[in-house]
C-alpha cells in the first residue's frame, strides 16, 4: 500500500565496516534498532544533527530531516546541504557550517555551540560522505569522549558509538529505519 511505513526494520545486520579496511582497533560501534537510537537521541539534553551533501542523492531525506528539526533538534548543514533546506523553505534551527570547523569546535567541552548555549552531548551524523563522517567520528572518539557519537546514516560507521548496519543498497529499509527514529523522537 502506498505511503505505508514498514515497522521493525532490523538495522543491526551487516555490522561490518562499509569500507573493508576500516578497522579502528578494539573499540567499534554497536548497531542498534531505530527505535532505540531514537529514544537515546530524545534523552540527550543537547543533541545536534549534522547533515551533508550526500542527501542530494536521496532528496526525500531532506523532508525526513525537517521532521527531525521540528522536534527541536538543531541541524548543522555542512557543505552545500543548506540549499536543500532553503529550497523547502525550512530554516528554523538550521545552521550552516563547514564539517571540519564544526568537528574542531566539538572537540572542546567549553565550546559555546551554534546557538551560544554550550556544547552538545550527542551528535547525529547523516548524509555525509562516508570518508568524511568516519574521520569526524574518529576525531570525536579520540578528543571528546563526553559527546555521544550517533549515526543514522545508511552506512555502518565504525567510529560512532551507535549506528545502523550497512543499508546503502536497501533504500526502502533505510527510509523505514529513519521513519522509526523520527517516530521515537515524537513520542
Amino acid at each position: 500500500m502506498a505511503g505505508e511505513v514498514k515497522k521493525g526494520i532490523d538495522t543491526t545486520k551487516n555490522a561490518i565496516p562499509f569500507e573493508m579496511a576500516q578497522i579502528p582497533g578494539p573499540e567499534m560501534a554497536k548497531t542498534y534498532m531505530p527505535k532505540v537510537i531514537g529514544a537515546i537521541i530524545k534523552k540527550a539534553k543537547r543533541p545536534l544533527l549534522v547533515v551533508g551533501a550526500e542527501l542530494f542523492d536521496d532528496p526525500v531525506m531532506f523532508d525526513k530531516i525537517i521532521e527531525i528539526g521540528k522536534t527541536g533538534i538543531p541541524i548543522a548543514a555542512t557543505a552545500h546541504s543548506v540549499k536543500g533546506f532553503v529550497d523547502r523553505g525550512y530554516l528554523d534551527n538550521v545552521y550552516q557550517i563547514g564539517l571540519h570547523p564544526l568537528t574542531a569546535h566539538l572537540r572542546f567541552d567549553d565550546w559555546i555551540g551554534l546557538d551560544g548555549k554550550g556544547n552538545y552531548d550527542a551528535v547525529i551524523f547523516m548524509g555525509i560522505f562516508y570518508k568524511f563522517a568516519n574521520a569526524m567520528f574518529s576525531t570525536l572518539k579520540h578528543f571528546n569522549r563526553n559527546i555521544k557519537r550517533v549515526s543514522i546514516d545508511r552506512y555502518y560507521h565504525v567510529n560512532a558509538d551507535m549506528t545502523f548496519g550497512n543499508m546503502a543498497f536497501i533504500p526502502d529499509d533505510y527510509h523505514a529505519a529513519v521513519d522509526e527514529v523520527i517516530e521515537a523522537l515524537k513520542k
